[in-house]
């Protein structure tokens, strides 16, 4: 990845896919191997394969949406934050901010979602 606002759609880009080779693709170019990922439904997992797999099970959670990042990310320190939206076909959108962490080739390495 060339900069981190990159790396970011990217990753969210990968949560509108459906198909697994399609998500894994796209997280194996902005995931570092050892990256982390937790949010209050989640506990903390790890690397692009369990990314991959929550990915493809939040569709029974929230169904067909499509993700927006709603600003830049703020970065400073090798960690930074961004907002988003999850348009859903049916029921009403869900707002979040994710806290990220990422190394110095720019893929992340952690990743705490609110929403």
């Amino acid at each position: 990845m060339k900069n981190i606002e990159e790396t970011i759609l990217t990753y969210t880009s990968a949560w509108n896919e459906t198909e697994r080779e399609a998500i894994l693709e796209k997280i194996s170019k902005c995931w570092a191997p050892a990256g982390t990922y937790t949010d209050r439904l989640t506990d903390t997992i790890t690397g692009p394969d369990a990314i991959t797999d929550l990915i493809i099970s939040s569709y029974v959670q929230m169904g067909p949406r499509t993700f927006h990042v709603l600003a830049e990310p703020q970065v400073h320190h090798q960690s930074g934050r961004f907002r988003w939206l999850a348009v859903r076909l049916e029921g009403y959108p869900v707002e979040g901010m994710d806290y990220f962490e990422f190394d110095s080739e720019k893929r992340i390495t952690r990743i705490v979602g609110f929403f």
